[in-house]
């Protein structure tokens, strides 16, 4: 702990963990470090979306209900 009460994580921990960034959650007994994920690290995690498909599903499936219940 710097003289300013900061806690000093080694860059080897931040390196391993790939963040520079961590929640602290304290109870009675502990205080406990959780690593953050950079926004940029989640970026290609998900797969993108193809909207214009989303969009006509949508539109037949609104059709197909509308039909249905006339």
């Amino acid at each position: 702990m710097d003289k300013n009460g900061r806690v000093i994580i080694p860059g080897r921990i931040r390196k391993h963990y790939r963040t520079r960034k961590f929640v602290l959650e304290a109870d009675e007994n502990r205080i406990q470090l959780i690593p953050v994920k950079s926004l940029e690290s989640l970026f290609g995690t998900i797969p993108e979306l193809d909207l214009a498909r989303i969009y006509q599903e949508h539109e037949e499936e609104n059709d197909d209900e509308s039909s249905a219940s006339h």
